[in-house]
C-alpha cells in the first residue's frame, strides 16, 4: 500500500458513513458492495417506507446516530456514490478547522441506462468568500445549489440538527430542512473538487404535487424561524429562503454535461462531451475519471431502478433469445449469435460464460483470455443476475406465461398422438419477407418445428434472392416478390393453397409451442368459425415484450386498436377467397380491412378467439395506421355513419359517431341513506355535466319522502331533480324500475350515489355509444380517489365468478392494459353507471330484485342479440364498486350457464396471462390437454 493510501485510509478511519435505503433492494445490495470496498465504518437505516412520518425517519436516524463512535459522519442515500479521496481531504480539513461544523465538496448528477450512463451538473462551482454568518450561508447553499445535508458532518452537530429539523414534511423536504438546521448549527467549507456521484431523478412526480412540496417546505421553514426563537441567528429572508428550498431540493432539472459509453471488453468507455463545458467546475480531470471509470462498471454490472431496467430490459430478452440452442445449430453457428449477444450488452455473465465455453481454439486464445478476466470481474460482485433481474420485468413475467403454457415433452407427445388418430385440418402459414432478412426467416422455421407439428404448409413470399428454387407442391415454397406486387402474389398464393386454413405472418414473427399445439387441437371443433384470433406478443423497437390479451372478438376493441387486435388472425382460406381476397388499397392494413368486410357481409357469429398466447410479432403501431384510418372510414361510411375519427400517438382510434340527435335523458339515482352522499353526488351531476337535455330522478322510501325533499331543497337544479316516493322498505332495484316508469327521457341512467361525474361530457360520451342500434346497454369507467380503476366491465368467469376487469390497475395504465383507454364491448357493466335505452328496460323486465340485476340486465340485452358496450371516455369517481357475494354470483352462473365462459381473467399489473403460474407452489395443468379425448 502507497504512502498516500495509507493516509486516506487513515482519514477515513474517523468517518462513518450513514446509507439511507431510500431506494429499494437493487440498491441498497449495490450501496452495501460499494462502501465495504472503499468504508470501514458503515450503517445504515432502511428509510425506503417513504409514506412514513418524518417522525418516524428521524427516530430511526437518531437511534443509528447514537452507534456512531467516529469524530464525523455523513449521509448518503443508497442510489449515490462517495468519493473516497475527497472525504480524506474533507476529514483534513474539519481535524484542522474547529471552528467549521462541516465540510462538502460538489456533486456530479448521473443516470443510467443500457450500456451508457450520463452526466449532470449540479450546482455551481464558483469561488466565493468563507461564510460564517447564518443567512449568509443560507444564501450562500442556495446559490450554489448545495444540499448542507450531504456534508460530512462533526458527529455531534449531526445529531442535533437531525433533533431540530421540523418533521412536518414528506422526506425530500425533510431532509432540506436538515440541510438547513446544519446551516444554522456552524459554518461549512465548500471544497474545490467532486465529493459526490448522486442518481439524477427529475420529475418524479407530477409539476402540481413537485410544487406544492415545495411551498409546504418553505412555509415548515419560516413557521420553524419564528417558533424557535433564536433572533440572534438572525432571520432569512424569505425570497432567500425560498430561493434555498428550490435550489437544493430532490428533482431540480439539471444540464447535462457529458455522455459515458462502453463499447467493448477491454476498452475504455468513451465520452461524448456537451458544446457547452463548464471548466471551472471540478470534473474535468484524471482523477475524477478514473472514480467514474470504476463506478460505471459497477452501475452497469449491477442495474438498479427502474428507468435502468426499463433501458436494458429489450437487450435482455433479445441476449435470452440468441442464447437458446435450435436442433440445427453448430458450434460456428452459436458462436456467431454469442457474439451477437454480447455486443447487446457486456455485463451478462451467462452471456460470458457461453461464449468463453465456445472460445477453445488457437485464434480464439486471447479473446478467451479477455472473456475470463472479464467475467471474473462480474462474478466478483455478486448481486442478482440477468436472468433472474430479467425475471421481474413486464417481458420477463411474458416469457413465463409462455413457458407456463408450453407442454413438456411427455405432453407434447401426448398431443401429437392425439391429433394423429384423427383427420387434421391443414393451416398455411404465408410469410412476407419484404426485408430480405434471411435470419429472421430461420427463427419463424425454428419455432413452427419446435411444436412438432408437421402437416402444415409455408409460403414465403420474399424479396431479393431466394434461398431454394421450389414449386407449389413442397411444404416451403418460395416466391419472389416485391414491395408493389406483393398483394396480387398473396391473393394468388390464396387461392391455389388447398389447405383449410390461412394465417399471415411476418419473417420473425415466432409461434408458441403451446398456442400452436392447442389450436390445432381445437380446430376439430371449429365448424363454425370463420376467423379464429388468439392473444399475442408484442416486440417494441428496443426489444421489449408487451402482452396483448384479445377480450375475445371485439368489434369495437378492434375498430379502436387495429394494430393490437387485427393481426394474426386465422381465417378459413375460402372467406378469403369468398371476399374477394385482400385489398391493394389498405397493403399496410391488409387484415384489418378483410376483417371489417368479413363482419360486414356476415355478422360477428363466425368469429372466435383461443385464449392462449400464439405469436410473437413485432409492434406495427406507425406502419399501418394511415391504411387503417382509410379503410375504418370507409367502414363506418357503409355502415351510415357520417362518423369522425381521430387518432393519438399510440396507434389508437377514437369514433365520435355524430348522431344527429340529442335524446332527453333521465338520470334514476336511488337513495341508500347516505344523505350527504347523496347531496355529493347531485352536485357533480348539476356542477359538471354538460349535456342540456336530462332529469334526475331521485328514489327513496316513500315514508321518507317529504323529509329527502326538504333535505334537496337547497340544491338550485333548475326543475331538474325530482323526488319519487317509492313504496316503504323497496329495494334498490325496485326503486329503479318504479322510477323508470315515471321517467321521461328515451334514454335512462342507473346511478348509484357512490358515484360523482368527473367528466363533464360523460352522457355525451355514454350516447355516443348508446344511439348504435345494435348497442343494448353502456357502462363508464369508474375510478376512486387514488385514479385506480374499480370499475371497467364485468367477466363471467367459468368458475362461476363475477369478476371486475381491470380492477386496481391505475387508469393511466394504457400501454399494459388492452382495452382501458379505448371503447370495447363486454358481458356486464356496473349499475353505478350505466345507460340503457328506456323501451330495451322494459322489455328486458326492468331490475331483478335478487343480487346482481345488473349483471341480469346486460345479459338479457345480449339475449336479445344486443351488445353491451364499455366506454373510458365517460368517468366517474367512485371509490368501491360493491362485490357481489359468493351465493348471488352462484345464482346467476346457475340463472345463465352458458353465460359464465371465461377461462382468463387473471392478469397481473402488466396485463400478463399469469392463470398458471400465479402460485408457484402449485404444478402446471393445462386443462385444454386435459380435456383432450
Amino acid at each position: 500500500m502507497g504512502e498516500k493510501a495509507v493516509e486516506l485510509a487513515t482519514s477515513l478511519n474517523d468517518v462513518t458513513v450513514v446509507v439511507l435505503g431510500v431506494s429499494g433492494p437493487d440498491y441498497q445490495g449495490r450501496a452495501r458492495y460499494y462502501y465495504k470496498q472503499h468504508f470501514r465504518q458503515v450503517l445504515s437505516v432502511d428509510i425506503a417506507t417513504r409514506s412514513a412520518s418524518a417522525q418516524a425517519w428521524r427516530e430511526q436516524l437518531l437511534s443509528v446516530l447514537e452507534q456512531i463512535e467516529t469524530p464525523f459522519a455523513i449521509l448518503t442515500p443508497d442510489s449515490d456514490f462517495l468519493l473516497a479521496d475527497a472525504l480524506a481531504v474533507g476529514v483534513d480539513f474539519l481535524q484542522n478547522h474547529a471552528d467549521f461544523t462541516m465540510a462538502q465538496g460538489y456533486s456530479i448528477g448521473y443516470s443510467s441506462g443500457g450500456n451508457e450512463v450520463d452526466y449532470y451538473k449540479l450546482g455551481s462551482a464558483r469561488s466565493h468568500p468563507c461564510a460564517g454568518d447564518f443567512c449568509e450561508r443560507v444564501a450562500l447553499y442556495a446559490r450554489l445549489g448545495l444540499q448542507a445535508w450531504r456534508s460530512l458532518v462533526r458527529v455531534e452537530a449531526l445529531k442535533s440538527a437531525v433533533s431540530d429539523a421540523p418533521t412536518n414534511l414528506p422526506l425530500e423536504g425533510w431532509l432540506v430542512a436538515v440541510a438547513y438546521a446544519l446551516l444554522r448549527h456552524g459554518a461549512g467549507e465548500v471544497l474545490p473538487q467532486t465529493s459526490a456521484v448522486v442518481e439524477y431523478r427529475p420529475g418524479q412526480q407530477n409539476l402540481i404535487a413537485y410544487e406544492e412540496c415545495l411551498n409546504q417546505t418553505v412555509r415548515s421553514l419560516h413557521q420553524w424561524n419564528a417558533d424557535s426563537g433564536r433572533a440572534d441567528q438572525g432571520t432569512v429572508d424569505f425570497a432567500v429562503l425560498g430561493n434555498f428550498v428550490r435550489r437544493t431540493h430532490e428533482g431540480r432539472e439539471a444540464q447535462l454535461l457529458f455522455k459515458s459509453c462502453w463499447g467493448g471488453v477491454l476498452k475504455d468507455p468513451e465520452r461524448t462531451f456537451e458544446p457547452r463545458q463548464f471548466v471551472e467546475m471540478p470534473y474535468y480531470n484524471a482523477v475524477v475519471f478514473a472514480q467514474l471509470h470504476a463506478l460505471e462498471f459497477l452501475l452497469h454490472a449491477w442495474p438498479a431502478g427502474q428507468r435502468q431496467i426499463l433501458a436494458l430490459e429489450g437487450s435482455w430478452v433479445r441476449q435470452q433469445a440468441l442464447l437458446k440452442v435450435h436442433p440445427n445449430d453448430s458450434a460456428e453457428s452459436l458462436k456467431e449469435r454469442y457474439w451477437q449477444a454480447l455486443s447487446l450488452g457486456l455485463f451478462n455473465t451467462q452471456v460470458c460464460r457461453r461464449l468463453v465455453e465456445l472460445l477453445d481454439g488457437k485464434d480464439d486464445a486471447a479473446k478467451a483470455r479477455e472473456l475470463e478476466g472479464w467475467l471474473e470481474r462480474l462474478e466478483a460482485l455478486g448481486g442478482a443476475s440477468v436472468q433472474e433481474r430479467l425475471a421481474s420485468t413486464p417481458s420477463g413475467k411474458i416469457l413465463a406465461a409462455i413457458g407456463a403454457a408450453t407442454p413438456d415433452d411427455a405432453t407434447r407427445k401426448h398431443v401429437l398422438a392425439h391429433l394423429s388418430k384423427k383427420p387434421s385440418q391443414q393451416i398455411a402459414f404465408v410469410l412476407m419477407d419484404l426485408d430480405n432478412d434471411d435470419a429472421a426467416l430461420q427463427g419463424t422455421f425454428d419455432s413452427l418445428l419446435a411444436s412438432g407439428l408437421r402437416d402444415f404448409k409455408i409460403v414465403v413470399l420474399k424479396a431479393g434472392e431466394l434461398p431454394a428454387i421450389t414449386t407449389p407442391r413442397d411444404i416451403l415454397h418460395f416466391i419472389k416478390v416485391t414491395a408493389g406486387n406483393v398483394v396480387a402474389h398473396l391473393n394468388q398464393v390464396v387461392r391455389q393453397l388447398s389447405s383449410d386454413w390461412v394465417m399471415l405472418l411476418e419473417a420473425g414473427d415466432v409461434l408458441t409451442p403451446g398456442g400452436l399445439l392447442r389450436l390445432q387441437s381445437e380446430l376439430g371443433g371449429a365448424d363454425g368459425c370463420q376467423a379464429i384470433c388468439a392473444n399475442e406478443v408484442q416486440r417494441a423497437g428496443d426489444g421489449r415484450l408487451v402482452s396483448i390479451i384479445r377480450p375475445g372478438a371485439n368489434l369495437d376493441l378492434l375498430r379502436s386498436r387495429p394494430d393490437l387486435m387485427s393481426r394474426h388472425w386465422l381465417l378459413r382460406r375460402e372467406i378469403v377467397v369468398g371476399l374477394g381476397g385482400y385489398s391493394e388499397a389498405y397493403a399496410k392494413a391488409l387484415e384489418f380491412d378483410l376483417l371489417l368486410r368479413l363482419i360486414e357481409q356476415q355478422g360477428m357469429g363466425g368469429l372466435a378467439h383461443l385464449d392462449e398466447y400464439l405469436v410473437i410479432g413485432r409492434q406495427r403501431h406507425e406502419s399501418m395506421s394511415v391504411d387503417a384510418l382509410a379503410t375504418l372510414k370507409r367502414h363506418l361510411s357503409g355502415l351510415g355513419y357520417n362518423a369522425q375519427v381521430s387518432a393519438s400517438a399510440d396507434g389508437a382510434f377514437q369514433i365520435d359517431f355524430r348522431h344527429p340527435v340529442t335524446p332527453q335523458v333521465s338520470i334514476l339515482l336511488p337513495v341508500d341513506g347516505d344523505l350527504a352522499q347523496l347531496r355529493t353526488c347531485l352536485a357533480s351531476i348539476l356542477q359538471r355535466t354538460r349535456y342540456p337535455r336530462y332529469e334526475v330522478i331521485v328514489a327513496g322510501d316513500g315514508s321518507s319522502a317529504e323529509a329527502l325533499a326538504g333535505e334537496l331543497a337547497g340544491l338550485q337544479a333548475g326543475g331538474r331533480i325530482s323526488v319519487l316516493a317509492g313504496e316503504p322498505g323497496a329495494s334498490r332495484s325496485q326503486l329503479i324500475n318504479q322510477a323508470a316508469a315515471q321517467a321521461r327521457g328515451e334514454y335512462l341512467v342507473l346511478l348509484s350515489s357512490r358515484s360523482q361525474v368527473s367528466s363533464a361530457a360523460w352522457i355525451e360520451a355514454l350516447l355516443n355509444q348508446a344511439l348504435r342500434p345494435e348497442v343494448g346497454v353502456v357502462g363508464c369507467l369508474l375510478h376512486g380517489r387514488d385514479e385506480k380503476v374499480t370499475h371497467a366491465g364485468y367477466a363471467l368467469l367459468v368458475s362461476g365468478q363475477v369478476q371486475s376487469a381491470l380492477l386496481g390497475v391505475p387508469k393511466s395504465a394504457t400501454e399494459s392494459a388492452l382495452g382501458l383507454a379505448q371503447v370495447r364491448s363486454c358481458q356486464a357493466v356496473s349499475d353505478d353507471c350505466l345507460m340503457v335505452r328506456k323501451d330495451l328496460f322494459s322489455q328486458c323486465g326492468g331490475m331483478q330484485v335478487f343480487g346482481g340485476g345488473d349483471v341480469d340486465l346486460c345479459l338479457r340485452a345480449a339475449e336479445a342479440g344486443l351488445l353491451v358496450i364499455w366506454t373510458p371516455q365517460a368517468q366517474m369517481i367512485n371509490d368501491v364498486v360493491p362485490v357481489l357475494g359468493q351465493q348471488q354470483q352462484q345464482a346467476l352462473a346457475e340463472r345463465w350457464p352458458s353465460a359464465f365462459t371465461t377461462r382468463v381473467a387473471a392478469y397481473d399489473q402488466f396485463g400478463v396471462d399469469v392463470s398458471r403460474i400465479a402460485d408457484s407452489g402449485r404444478p402446471i395443468v393445462l386443462e385444454w390437454v386435459s380435456e383432450l379425448a
